[in-house]
């Protein structure tokens, strides 16, 4: 008697392992499944970011672009201004004992530079 008590105490105790077993193992499963879900919804939500950032980041880049070609246009045509005015400015000066050299005013009286400094 004591040793069909002990088969079925060994019996019982088996069966409920496995199917403790089994329960872990679906479980388990099912913690897996859903971490691999919540994973890609990330990933999704990452990637529709990162495709947000991007298309700003090129907007900015291209108004960045327009704004400097604008600039320069402006500006090359400020330097054209400028250098008509000084064309304008250098035939109407009066002849006299200075002449424009080089962009820099000198005097026809002033001794020639020291050639050897």
């Amino acid at each position: 008697m004591n040793i069909g008590i002990a088969f079925m105490t060994i019996v019982v105790s088996l069966g409920l392992s496995a199917c403790t077993r089994h329960q872990v193992d679906s479980n388990a499963r099912e913690a897996g499944r859903e971490t691999r879900e919540a994973g890609r919804e990330v990933k999704d939500e990452s990637k529709s970011a990162a495709r947000e950032a991007g298309k700003a980041a090129h907007k900015i880049a291209d108004e960045t672009k327009d704004a400097a070609e604008k600039l320069g246009r402006e500006m090359k045509k400020a330097g054209k201004e400028a250098k008509e005015g000084w064309d304008e400015a250098n035939r109407d000066a009066p002849a006299g004992p200075t002449m424009l050299r080089s962009n820099r005013l000198t005097s026809i009286e002033d001794p020639p530079a020291d050639p050897t400094r």
